[in-house]
């Protein structure tokens, strides 16, 4: 299936639930809803701007448990939440984070990868700082993070876009092991941009 080809100019994130497709995207500053089945635009929201409900670049998202929608709001430093019906709630770190790229939810806590300086916040639910971590020591080290997963013990695994391979953290931040470098051959990348794990 294809969707959104006259609609989106510049998708960047992607986020599915059991019927709808979330994609966030750069140019025209909103987060727009399609349905999964026949792949229709339900609905649109956001408008260029720091108000609420407004967004400036937004890059990657998630959706929780309960449906609502979590966006990395680059340019405003920040992380806008939206209910599944793409309703305006609320606004996360705004005064922690200074260019966000991805975000993720976990039961207890919103993870987020802040590009500047290649930074892993973990806030409770609220809004509250919990933690932060930096990747630690030169072979560990990100340079141009685009969007980053969590696997099922808590290890963070980033592409490294500029550095052209997987690196796998520790909670703390401390490099577990990279993988792939730069190429064409099997299991190497150029310039990789998303990432995910299974179960």
């Amino acid at each position: 299936k294809r969707f959104g080809q006259d609609i989106l100019k510049k998708p960047w994130g992607i986020a599915v639930t059991a019927d709808n497709v979330f994609v966030t995207d750069c140019d025209l500053h909103a987060l727009l809803q399609f349905r999964k089945n026949d792949c229709k635009l339900v609905k649109r929201t956001g408008t260029e701007g720091a108000g609420e409900g407004q967004l400036d670049v937004p890059r990657g998202l998630c959706s929780d448990y309960n449906g609502d929608v979590y966006v990395a709001d680059c340019r405003n430093h920040r992380v806008s939440v939206f209910s599944k019906q793409l309703q305006f709630k609320k606004c996360l770190a705004s005064q922690q984070l200074n260019s966000p790229v991805d975000v993720k939810v976990t039961p207890d806590s919103v993870v987020i990868l802040d590009r500047s300086p290649n930074c892993i916040h973990f806030f409770s639910r609220s809004g509250d700082l919990l933690n932060s971590c930096v990747a630690q020591g030169e072979e560990g080290m990100v340079y141009d993070p685009r969007f980053f997963c969590l696997d099922t013990t808590g290890n963070i695994l980033i592409a490294d876009n500029m550095r052209h391979d997987m690196k796998v953290l520790s909670p703390s931040g401390h490099l577990i092991h990279k993988i792939g470098k730069e190429g064409h051959g099997r299991g190497e990348f150029k310039r990789p941009s998303g990432i995910c794990v299974s179960e």
